[in-house]
């Protein structure tokens, strides 16, 4: 998506006339990414409500609902391709601050990213559930804490004191030391939930 669809739709989703609850541009990315990442196909029918939290995003008039929603397909065309390619890459638009507090902040485009990407696995919980077991359970919630990390300081400190007892070698080691970890793992973590989330779509198709 070009730099002007990008500003458009960034625009509609922050106007006050949107319902209570709508996504923000990249709280709807994280939200797609997890939507092109079900191991089962989700019509556009399904998720599409939930851009506006289930309520109308009232749209001026039928020509701004089909160029706001042809650039909601496209961005979902666009993350549904890196998810095929398995990329790890951040999503457009989205970077990691330097000082890792502030990627906690209501306005950082990860954590915005986070709490879509959050809001998305959640609303397809009973989908994964239907093929994660063991191993592979272990692996998608490892790699569910590193996508939703930067979702909220208070979830985020909730994973740090959950993992710290398990690990005496991080007995020691500073909320921000672990914070810069998942800052580190973000990009592999991507790919690895994409690369689950396809390879179980494809085995179900064979």
């Amino acid at each position: 998506m070009n730099k002007a669809g990008i500003q458009l739709l960034t625009a509609f989703l922050d106007n006050p006339a949107r319902p209570d609850g709508t996504l923000r541009f990249h709280e709807l990315q994280g939200f797609l990414f997890a939507i092109a990442c079900s191991p089962e196909t989700i019509a556009p029918s399904e998720w599409l409500p939930m851009i506006g939290n289930d309520e109308d995003l009232t749209f001026a008039d039928q020509e701004e609902a089909q160029e706001i929603l042809g650039l909601v397909m496209a961005l979902y065309n666009e993350i549904n391709t890196a998810v095929l390619e398995r990329s790890n890459s951040l999503p457009a638009g989205c970077a990691f601050d330097k000082d890792i507090s502030k990627n906690f902040e209501d306005d950082s485009s990860i954590s915005q990213w986070s709490r879509g990407f959050a809001a998305g696995h959640d609303w397809l919980a009973e989908v994964w559930e239907e093929y994660l077991f063991d191993e592979l359970d272990e692996e998608c919630g490892a790699i569910l804490m590193v996508l939703s990390f930067f979702g909220s300081k208070q979830l985020a400190n909730a994973y740090f004191n959950d993992m710290k007892p398990r690990k005496r070698d991080r007995r020691d080691e500073s909320f921000d030391d672990f914070a810069m970890t998942m800052r580190r793992m973000f990009p592999d973590a991507l790919a690895s939930y994409a690369h689950i989330g396809r390879s179980i779509f494809e085995a179900v198709l064979e």
